[in-house]
């Protein structure tokens, strides 16, 4: 993906509980004052639970007309939240499988072409990659997202926004490649083994066809990628 080349919006959707948004607790925030003076247009939303998630869906596909053109412009979703390995949760632990979360994005995804970039900013995102192997019916291009980004395992809240505001910094900013991008990001990270890591939805699609098991999928991608 150029991004160069194309009007970028960074979609960020938090997800708080309660307690967290009666008091102004916001990702959106953080990351727009650690980007303020970058070019990048970030556009924020709340969600609370799997309805108000598919109405922010609806929200960002009517933001841009030229969304229906993703070569000339493309929404850059960034979903802040808990999350385990199964899936998110939304709000008061409403939780978000993650074969909802591809049921509510698909009428994103059919708008521009099945192109969505994609940050999942929870625990474990990463595994976000299993948005390929469940909930895939509706996917005419078989691609759940054109890259998705996330933490491999537990992070501390400051380290998440620091480190999604350099990769942002990087990718939307001064243009790089996705893996320039994240090495500048996990190094605003302690600790190894919660590095944010990233896979290529038509990649993991591939390899999920053809191994038919996930964690084969995610060794595959690993070994693509190290």
């Amino acid at each position: 993906m150029n991004y160069r080349i194309r009007i970028v919006d960074l979609h960020i959707v938090d997800a708080l509980e309660t307690k967290w948004a009666q008091i102004g607790f916001s990702e959106s925030m953080a990351l727009h004052y650690r980007l303020r003076n970058t070019r990048i247009n970030i556009v924020s939303h709340y969600c609370w639970d799997i309805q108000s998630l598919k109405s922010v869906i609806k929200t960002i596909m009517s933001y841009r007309v030229l969304y229906r053109h993703p070569r000339r412009a493309i929404p850059y979703l960034h979903i802040a939240s808990h999350g385990i390995r199964d899936g998110l949760s939304l709000g008061d632990s409403t939780p978000l499988p993650w074969s909802a979360l591809s049921e509510c994005l698909l009428p994103l995804q059919r708008l521009i072409d099945y192109t969505l970039p994609l940050s999942l900013s929870s625990c474990h995102g990463f595994y976000g990659y299993q948005l390929a192997c469940q909930g895939m019916a509706g996917y005419e291009k078989k691609r759940p997202y054109y890259s998705l980004v996330g933490p491999k395992h537990r992070l501390k809240t400051r380290e998440l926004f620091e480190a999604y505001a350099e990769f942002y910094l990087y990718l939307l900013h001064r243009y790089t490649s996705i893996k320039v991008a994240i090495d500048a990001a996990n190094k605003k990270i302690s600790k190894p083994a919660a590095y944010l890591d990233f896979s290529l939805g038509a990649e993991v699609q591939r390899n999920f066809e053809a191994q038919n098991s996930t964690d084969e999928v995610v060794a595959v991608r690993r070994k693509q990628n190290s």
